[in-house]
């Protein structure tokens, strides 16, 4: 067997009480203070072998709702000056709390930026170096390491595109949709069998706690977290570091939803079904690491037909408000909530167009913007990471790929660029495909990448 190194380190991000939060655009009220803590916990991994196998790879997943690509090429930027991990073998990944401060995800704010309301934008410009330390300190803490994966049952997430009887898609649980079954678990174990670190991996958004709750959490995972850490240590040992990757949660929810007795049934339950799947797993063999970044340019939509109606639709319902001469009653009330139909809608179209002017990864002249996937083999074990909020039908796709024994999918992994639903919901529309901002087909062309990697890795 070829020696491996392991080693784990974590980082408090500690935001300041008083933020706004978010992840619900009808929560009301701001933070109240801290449930549990928010974190960044990184594991790097060092192949032994000669030659290309002796590669480093780093993964952090980081307590807030999502992280776009420039602050992730900062801390990727930021370890690779720090260290030997080079830039492209590091995986950047929020574990998508919706109980998280508010922060630009996209930017890091500027020194001379105004103040934000809701925001503190020291701890902003503070967050990248953070979470780069996390990394940098995982580092320094390498260890020769042997490794265990296992698939553990788990059912929390359930499908949430509902179709109503009007052929409308509407977020709720549907319990005949797909839905992933199986956690993924990776331990990393010294010599003497204690262990270094959990990377735990699974498909369900983090939003178990509801709008009402005001309190910074990791919502589900972090039970899950804290359950493997507490199953595993040693007494008088070193506490071991976990790591929650989301997976393919774009159209999945928790099938029980509420409060954080709620939660933390969830969460513990998957942190003692991955512990429990972990004792019964062989150690990985084949210890080469190899890591690849590959650029990719989707397609966007064309909002144009879609534009254009909503204009007129929003100037017929304004004109028919001018034209109306009969007082304040029914009919007026009616108008109104017609023109706030037509006009939510027109804003909700040329908010897209506004956000595909305004960033940086999208080129305008051939309507396409530009991102990136990363992919990470550790012997048998592969790691693709998805750039935003992939279906769980092409998760399901990825991890039951020919090349590798178990593929985690990890989310929200290095950039941002919104939901990526599979083909065949596009037609049917629902929250996810109007704020959809890449065209249909652009999953199975991302999918179809990472296989094409892999195999590659794998020939």
């Amino acid at each position: 067997m070829s020696p491996l190194y392991a080693g784990a380190a974590r980082v408090k991000l500690d935001p300041p009480a008083g933020l706004a939060m978010l992840g619900y655009g009808n929560r009301v009220g701001r933070n109240a203070g801290v449930h549990d803590d928010l974190a960044a916990q990184a594991l790097v991994l060092r192949g032994g072998a000669d030659g290309a196998g002796n590669a480093k790879v780093a993964i952090v997943g980081v307590d807030v709702l999502a992280l776009g690509a420039r602050i992730a090429d900062d801390i990727r930027a930021r370890v690779a000056a720090g260290t030997d991990i080079p830039a492209d073998s590091i995986l950047v990944c929020a574990t998508h709390t919706h109980s998280a401060p508010a922060f630009n995800i996209f930017a890091t704010p500027l020194a001379d930026a105004k103040p934000a309301e809701g925001r503190n934008l020291e701890w902003e410009r503070a967050l990248p170096a953070k979470i780069a330390d996390a990394i940098v300190q995982a580092n320094k803490n390498l260890e020769p390491a042997t490794l265990r994966a296992a698939t553990a049952p788990f059912t929390l997430g359930i499908n949430r595109r509902l179709m109503r009887p009007q052929r409308q898609i509407q977020i709720a649980a549907n319990r005949s949709g797909p839905a992933d079954a199986t956690a993924q678990v990776l331990g990393a174990y010294r010599a003497d069998g204690t262990p270094i670190a959990f990377l735990m991996n699974y498909p369900c958004h983090g939003v178990v706690l509801c709008e009402d709750n005001l309190l910074y959490s990791r919502d589900w995972p972090g039970f899950a977290m804290d359950e493997i850490e507490g199953a595993s240590g040693s007494a008088g040992g070193p506490r071991p570091i976990s790591i929650f990757l989301q997976g393919a949660t774009g159209n999945i929810d928790p099938r029980s939803r509420g409060n954080f007795e709620v939660a933390e049934q969830h969460g513990r339950a998957m942190g003692r079904g991955a512990l429990d799947a972990l004792e019964h797993a062989p150690s990985i063999a084949n210890s080469a690491i190899a890591a690849r970044r590959i650029v990719l340019n989707l397609k966007l939509k064309d909002f144009s037909d879609d534009l254009a109606l909503a204009r007129d639709c929003a100037a017929q319902t304004q004109a028919s408000l001018d034209n109306h001469r009969g007082g304040d009653g029914y009919q007026l009330k009616r108008l109104r909530d017609h023109h706030a139909q037509s006009r939510a809608a027109l804003v909700a179209l040329e908010a897209l167009e506004e956000q595909n002017r305004r960033d940086r990864r999208v080129d305008l002249a051939h309507c396409e913007l530009a991102t990136a996937i990363t992919v990470v083999t550790v012997g048998d074990l592969a790691i693709v990471g998805i750039p935003g909020e992939l279906f769980v039908e092409l998760g399901l796709a990825l991890k039951a790929n020919p090349y590798f024994t178990k593929t985690l999918v990890a989310g929200y992994c290095n950039d941002l660029i919104g939901y990526i639903p599979t083909r065949a919901a596009y037609p049917e529309g629902g929250y996810e495909v109007d704020t959809a901002r890449v065209a249909a087909g652009s999953g199975e062309a991302m999918v179809g990448t990472a296989l094409s990697a892999l195999a590659a890795i794998r020939a």
